[in-house]
């Protein structure tokens, strides 16, 4: 138990720890997805098949994430180890934030991307609404975006998976059972 508090948990909440592994799950997929179907030839037919996978992956990881700060905001979360320094808190909590905000941003750009292109999004075959209207000539810019989001997340990601390496080896504070 925390010392801080008697009755905040030790661990995240179980629906939050599986949606969090659920969303490394999704993205691991989306990158790999993304980074293969971009290196094939636009006549390739598993170009296509990749890139309906990855939509329909997107689509999940909005999906997952809008549950995820559901329960997230109607759950006790655990403190964070009193040995960590005030920096280091200050980076953790808008490190988070930036992740929430690059895995929503991410999604809905490659999304605007399709829409804007003419090219429909659909979850595994099942056409979904148009969100963004389609633009005549509006040229790449969309999917530099989206490529841009995405590269910024995995650094995102890699450091906070460094800090979680950090914590546990550097400083012997092991952060990363509040998640598992």
């Amino acid at each position: 138990m925390s010392d801080t508090n008697p009755e905040t948990p030790e661990k995240y909440p179980a629906p939050l720890r599986i949606l969090h592994w659920l969303a490394v799950t999704v993205f691991t997929v989306l990158f790999i997805t993304g980074l293969i179907m971009e290196d094939l030839d636009k006549t390739d037919p598993l170009r296509a098949d990749l890139f309906g996978l990855h939509k329909s992956f997107g689509v999940i990881a909005i999906i997952l994430l809008i549950v995820r700060l559901w329960v997230r905001l109607r759950s006790t979360l655990p403190d964070l180890p009193p040995s960590l320094q005030d920096w280091e808190v200050t980076v953790a909590h808008w490190g988070h934030r930036g992740l929430y905000a690059l895995m929503i941003a991410t999604p809905l750009a490659g999304w605007a991307h399709s829409d804007l292109h003419g090219r429909p999004v659909k979850l595994f075959g099942l056409p979904l609404p148009k969100l963004f209207p389609t633009i005549e000539n509006i040229g790449s810019t969309t999917g530099l975006i989206h490529t841009v989001l995405a590269f910024t997340l995995l650094g995102l990601v890699a450091v906070h998976v460094a800090a979680v390496i950090k914590h546990r080896y550097v400083d012997r504070t092991d952060v990363l059972h509040r998640i598992l």
